[in-house]
């Protein structure tokens, strides 16, 4: 039996390659088991859990180290609570820039669904390529405490899977942003030092008020295979992006198709027991 697992959120039984493939992926390197979760929800038209139960079972007999959990109930709740009840550390969950809204798959159902996790989310839009390994990782770090949060957990793919770390900046011109942007650079540095990991550091080239844009441009020329990101915290949603959308709003479903693993900035964040 595994201490933890990686969950893989399965919403449409009759296509879980997506899904399959990136969970895999991430349970190997780890040394993790697979959960195949299928939440019945009214709030989707689906199957029922009785329904799900037979195909789960049958998919799960054709993974290494795999389970199978079918559940009644609203989706946000029993994401929230996957720590405790499954022992999970990490969800892979698909979007898919054209399903319908108010559809399990559509960017903005997934991000209301997964806004209380405790653990991370991998974002996926399409099957893991034999050929990308995800033997190099990107994170942003800007002015913002948040940034810290990512570190764990791309130290875990420099460990585990012995991934190149790539810490994007912008410039700032402010002398107060660049100083506390400076500040989280310092800690980074310590941190990674401890676990004895090195990393490449690059400057973005645009300024924007959305890094992780430009992040994932910077991914696709550098063959980068995943972007570690932080969701915004509900506190520093301002006006304008109430309007046009967060920055994960945005990234999510992002024209590369590249996966992004997710991070919500809290106190009880579940990781790995390592």
């Amino acid at each position: 039996m595994k201490d933890q697992f990686v969950i893989a959120h399965l919403t449409d039984l009759e296509h879980t390659d997506i899904v399959v493939s990136h969970a895999l992926r991430i349970a190997g390197f780890l040394q993790k088991g697979i959960i195949l979760l299928y939440v019945e929800d009214e709030k989707y038209n689906g199957l029922t859990a009785d329904e799900a139960t037979p195909k789960l079972k049958a998919l799960s007999e054709t993974l290494p180290d795999a389970s199978y959990c079918a559940l009644k109930g609203k989706t946000k709740e029993i994401i929230s609570s996957l720590p405790t009840m499954l022992n999970g550390v990490v969800v892979v969950a698909q979007v898919d820039r054209n399903a319908p809204k108010r559809t399990a798959m559509h960017y903005k159902e997934v991000l209301r669904n997964y806004e209380e996790s405790k653990i991370a989310f991998l974002t996926v839009q399409e099957k893991a390529s034999h050929s990308d390994s995800w033997g190099k990782v990107a994170m942003t770090v800007d002015y913002r405490k948040e940034s810290k949060e990512k570190l764990i957990w791309t130290s875990y793919f420099a460990r585990f899977n012995h991934s190149q770390i790539n810490i994007l900046s912008q410039h700032y011109k402010d002398e107060g942003l660049r100083d506390l942007w400076r500040n989280n650079m310092l800690y980074l540095r310590k941190f990674f030092e401890k676990l004895s990991l090195t990393y490449l550091q690059d400057e973005l080239l645009s300024n924007s008020s959305y890094p992780d844009i430009d992040a994932l441009l910077y991914c696709q020329q550098h063959e980068i295979g995943i972007l570690i990101a932080t969701t915004t915290p509900t506190r520093e949603v301002d006006f304008w992006e109430w309007i046009t959308g967060t920055q994960e709003c945005k990234t999510i479903i992002n024209e590369q198709h590249i996966p992004i693993l997710f991070i919500n900035p809290r106190d009880d964040l579940y990781v790995l027991c390592d």
